[in-house]
């Protein structure tokens, strides 16, 4: 019976991987560069955008990179702790767009476009729905380092959202941080987002969400600021 030789094999010899195996470097600004192009291409339109986004998701990774697309959604670039914008070393490398929540014009209706491209964005891509009550909880302990207007038109969005079922209320808690009740920010906003919401759903079915959250008693003392 013949025996099978093994071949010889060099010391320090290189072993192929496949690519799908090796592991792929985590590059959020490549993925903010890639989709604040895309967004500046479709400019004002947001049915554009949304196309933008719709076809995008099965290029880019939106399961990874999840919080870096909501950060630009609503802030027209990656958010750096404290709520700033992280700016790209580069200054001729466009880091930011202006086809986000925060640069629209501070009325309902469009306010109502914007956060509909959201929506579009979590019922394309189930996974979204989990990653945007996460930065929902996140940009709300944020508060205090965008400016007034810009708390308005996330209390409008948040509201509208809120009425929609595509966040849940319990994000709502996390604007009960410490500095922000005392500098009154939490109070302003949770003000604006309640008339928002009001208007869009009745007060029995707001306050039947609050309650079934299971929300603490500060928030509910907080709104009641509002009777």
């Amino acid at each position: 019976m013949s025996q099978k030789t093994e071949k010889p094999t060099l010391s320090g010899q290189r072993i192929k991987t496949r690519k799908r195996d090796e592991k792929e470097k985590y590059d959020p600004t490549g993925f903010r560069d890639a989709i604040i192009q895309g967004l500046n291409e479709s400019g004002s339109d947001l049915e554009l955008v949304s196309k933008f986004l719709d076809t995008a998701g099965s290029k880019l990774d939106y399961r990874r990179y999840g919080e870096t697309l909501f950060d630009i959604l609503l802030a027209g670039g990656i958010l750096a702790p404290g709520g700033t914008l992280a700016l790209d070393v580069d200054p001729q490398k466009t880091s930011r767009t202006d086809v986000c929540i925060f640069s629209a014009a501070n009325d309902l209706d469009t306010l109502k476009n914007f956060a509909q491209v959201i929506t579009k964005v979590i019922r394309r891509y189930k996974y979204l729905e989990k990653t945007l009550e996460d930065e929902f909880k996140k940009v709300l302990v944020f508060l205090k380092g965008f400016s007034p207007v810009e708390r308005e038109k996330l209390g409008k969005v948040t509201a509208v959202l809120l009425a929609g079922g595509q966040i849940p209320p319990t994000v709502l808690p996390k604007v009960l941080q410490d500095h922000l009740v005392k500098d009154g920010i939490a109070l302003e906003f949770i003000v604006e987002v309640f008339k928002t919401w009001l208007g869009e759903k009745d007060s029995a079915t707001v306050w039947a969400s609050l309650r079934k959250a299971g929300l603490d008693s500060r928030l509910m003392d907080v709104c009641r600021e509002l009777y």
